[in-house]
């Protein structure tokens, strides 16, 4: 009897554990951007349409306080700047657990399943041609980040619209 008990019990704390940690997070699945470098997740294919100027350029960093990974440049003809970012030192809960240092964050409509947020700073009130970062939860601790400057044209969409378009390309690339 005692036997029995301790068996029911033991079952029910693997669930527990097991309920609990895929309770931390809903993504899909892990997809790890440690090794991932960034221009290689935006094919060709995917960059026809975006009107890149340049070609892109390469950095063992991603701009921001404390944030660790390797981020991809992009130009486009109207002098705007993307950037994709792997960040591997800290995922979407940075900016929403409590949010990271008077930074404000709202939830976007996921990407293949993984979810995403819009992040800007007090400082920066939202608007359509504004400074947009879109983070999509990749994994544990890390995250993608595509960040989009200001936009200089009226015949750019709107940043938020270009920072996703970016960010659904390089998730068909990641997921793949």
């Amino acid at each position: 009897m005692i036997g029995r008990a301790l068996r029911v019990a033991a079952v029910l704390l693997v669930g527990l554990g097991v309920v609990s940690a895929c309770g931390s997070s809903d993504r899909p699945r892990e997809l790890s951007v440690s090794d991932v470098k960034p221009c290689d997740l935006i094919n060709s294919e995917s960059l026809q349409g975006m009107r890149i100027t340049q070609e892109v350029q390469k950095a063992d960093s991603v701009p921001g306080i404390d944030t660790e990974g390797s981020t991809c440049f992009y130009s486009i003809s109207t002098g705007n700047s993307i950037y994709v970012s792997t960040v591997t030192n800290h995922g979407i809960g940075r900016w929403t657990d409590p949010p990271f240092d008077r930074a404000r964050s709202e939830e976007g409509s996921r990407i293949q399943g993984f979810r995403t947020i819009k992040v800007w700073y007090e400082t920066e009130r939202p608007k359509p041609d504004g400074r947009c970062r879109v983070y999509v939860d990749v994994a544990g601790g890390q995250s993608l980040r595509v960040e989009v400057d200001q936009s200089y044209s009226d015949e750019d969409p709107s940043t938020c619209t270009t920072a996703r378009r970016f960010a659904e390309a390089a998730m068909r690339t990641l997921a793949a």
